[in-house]
């Protein structure tokens, strides 16, 4: 598969993941915490990496560069998405207690904070507010990381040559 299109089909795939998660947030009125946006933000620099990618269309040295950084940013999606499909299933006793909205985080909170609880989550990140076969939201984009890393991954290992 050529450069170009693999790198496009990666940004394609970072854009169904942000148009469902635009479909929950608008639609289903599913509010994002903390480190739902966490996720989100990840998800746009991965899909700009791709989107670079493509537009940039390298030779063999480029591919290694974009599929490494590609594959570094959907390791570090997976790893948020693990971490928050973990504190959702931690007992009632170690849940810290519910914190402001991710709006009021933004609009009064100092960055340094802002960054902490983006990375830590609040008390609204333990709530399991929509599963899939039982599943929480978090385990299904933790899923779609992994699946990206792999992607990312098996393409490094075609950008060396035998």
């Amino acid at each position: 598969m050529p450069a170009r299109t693999w790198f496009f089909f990666g940004f394609l795939s970072c854009v169904a993941m942000e148009l469902a998660a635009i479909y929950f947030q608008f639609v289903l009125g599913l509010e994002p915490c903390p480190l739902c946006i966490t996720q989100r933000l990840i998800t746009f620099s991965l899909a700009f990496i791709f989107l670079i990618g493509a537009v940039h269309n390298p030779g063999l040295v480029g591919i290694r560069i974009y599929a490494g950084l590609a594959a570094l940013a959907s390791f570090a999606g997976a790893s948020v998405a693990t971490y928050h499909f973990v504190i959702q299933h931690l007992p009632h006793e170690e849940l810290s207690s519910c914190g402001p909205g991710a709006s009021y985080i933004l609009e009064h909170f100092k960055l340094a904070d802002i960054v902490r609880l983006f990375l830590t989550g609040t008390g609204d990140c333990t709530q399991v507010v929509w599963s899939f076969l039982g599943l929480s939201m978090p385990f299904w984009v933790g899923l779609c990381f992994l699946g990206l890393c792999a992607f990312c991954l098996w393409r490094l290992v075609l950008a060396f040559p035998r």
